[in-house]
């Protein structure tokens, strides 16, 4: 499951939500503390993270993964960006990093806002390469919950 996200300043919020507004994605899995769950497997396991810039295309994409799972991040968001991973909704991913001409001319009336991606399952995160939310992102993963 991959929960799309935008990368918002949103200082009336806590924690992550304040960097970040995730997507509504329609579906029951999404909806029962996969969120959650996942956020606190990743701040459990802390140590065990690393940041990675990956060329994508013509974007820059930086992921925030387990150190163990490095060498699969390439293969994994090529095959995102070709859509070759059934998901149970559509990450948009391809539409950020590969777009076909059909989704440039829809983006040119409609700006894609997808700039953030969750893997609720494999318990990583990825967005499109901006130090400065990087930063932030780096301020607010390590707080834990009040």
């Amino acid at each position: 499951m991959i929960q799309r996200a935008e990368i918002l300043d949103r200082d009336y919020k806590k924690g992550i939500d304040s960097i970040i507004a995730l997507d509504y994605m329609g579906s029951a899995e999404f909806e029962f503390g996969a969120v959650q769950d996942s956020l606190r497997v990743i701040r459990e396991n802390l140590n065990d993270y690393t940041y990675l810039d990956i060329p994508m295309y013509e974007k820059v994409i930086t992921v925030f993964c387990r150190s163990d799972q490095k060498q699969e991040i390439k293969t994994y968001l090529s095959a995102l960006a070709k859509c070759e991973i059934h998901l149970k909704e559509r990450s948009e991913f391809n539409d950020c990093v590969n777009p076909s001409d059909r989704e440039l001319k829809w983006q040119a009336k409609r700006p894609l806002r997808t700039n953030f991606w969750w893997d609720l399952d494999n318990d990583l995160m990825f967005w499109v390469k901006s130090p400065e939310f990087e930063i932030r992102f780096k301020t607010k993963i390590e707080i834990k919950p009040e």
